[in-house]
């Protein structure tokens, strides 16, 4: 039983290619996925929440992927939510799947833009892409939206999710890759009911705070950075993890990483790619403070019921 609060798993870059083709040349992302969503059964999620970089490279996949998301809904009892990054295609062809809007509730400018309610939890989407630039950005038509629904508080609060993390990496290699101007969005959320940034991008777990907010920048589905890759190179490891993440009374938060190790998989951790770094040259950095926010107004979680597990076609990746 998960308790007062709300349990989400958190994925992030499934980096899907079409179905007969393996990343790098050696990483099944179809399998790796289907095997993310099959472990989520394990902690009883009240919503599955992938941040973004669901295609690799902006491969026509979608269509498939969205069967794949919704037969894990189906089976784990819980909405399967999405939101698009800097890999994938987010016109309304590739984002009209009902997959990828069934539990929306209201909609922002363009697609990925989204509110889900889940019991009284609210989870907002944002389309952090920025076309053509190393770093996300979110527009100002975006924070006039955002700033507009957080005006009204949630039941139990809001989480909010977006690709690219408003903190940096750890990595050198990956300066000024992660949410440009980050005071913009830290400037917005200040006093509201938002609990936590949920993010990808990077390929490595990493945690910090944007103001009082905390912030989760997952672990991959597909493969994970290598922190040890050595100064101007950029190293991928065989490595797949879903967070777990917990919302639990007074506003607490938690994220826990937890890798995938299938049986019979020989090459875990192993490199997979390793190539020069590019400089993300020319970003522009925000010369603002980021705001302390003022006490967010307290929004009791309610106690859920654990939610169905059906015991219909189990989750696999396309053939």
């Amino acid at each position: 039983m998960n308790g007062p609060g709300y349990t989400l798993i958190h994925l992030t870059d499934t980096h899907l290619r079409q179905p007969d083709e393996l990343l790098f040349g050696v990483l099944d992302t179809w399998a790796r996925t289907a095997e993310a969503l099959r472990a989520a059964a394990r902690y009883r999620p009240d919503a599955v929440v992938i941040t973004g970089d669901i295609a690799d490279a902006g491969g026509d996949i979608y269509a498939a992927a969205a069967e794949l998301f919704a037969r894990a809904g189906r089976e784990l009892g819980c909405p399967v939510i999405l939101l698009p990054g800097n890999h994938d295609v987010p016109g309304p062809r590739a984002w009209a799947a009902e997959t990828f809007t069934g539990s929306r509730t209201d909609m922002g400018p363009g697609p990925g833009n989204d509110v889900h309610f889940v019991g009284g939890l609210r989870l907002i989407t944002l389309d952090s892409h920025d076309p053509g630039q190393p770093a996300g950005r979110l527009t100002g038509e975006q924070l006039h939206w955002l700033d507009t629904v957080l005006a009204e508080p949630a039941p139990d609060g809001t989480v909010l999710a977006l690709h690219h993390p408003p903190v940096d990496s750890l990595l050198p290699q990956l300066a000024g890759r992660g949410l440009a101007r980050p005071a913009e969005l830290a400037g917005v959320l200040a006093g509201t009911d938002v609990r936590a940034v949920l993010c990808g991008h990077y390929h490595h777990a990493v945690s910090g705070r944007l103001g009082g907010v905390p912030v989760w920048a997952g672990p991959a589905v597909s493969y994970g950075q290598d922190l040890s890759a050595p100064p101007e190179t950029v190293q991928g490891l065989d490595s797949s993890w879903l967070s777990v993440i917990r919302l639990g009374e007074k506003g607490s938060f938690s994220a826990v990483p937890v890798p995938l190790l299938p049986a019979g998989r020989q090459n875990a951790g192993a490199l997979v790619f390793s190539r020069t770094a590019v400089p993300a040259a020319n970003i522009t950095r925000s010369t603002h403070p980021i705001p302390v926010p003022a006490r967010a107004p307290g929004h009791p979680c309610r106690q859920q019921p654990l939610l169905p597990v059906s015991q219909g076609e189990p989750i696999a990746a396309p053939h």
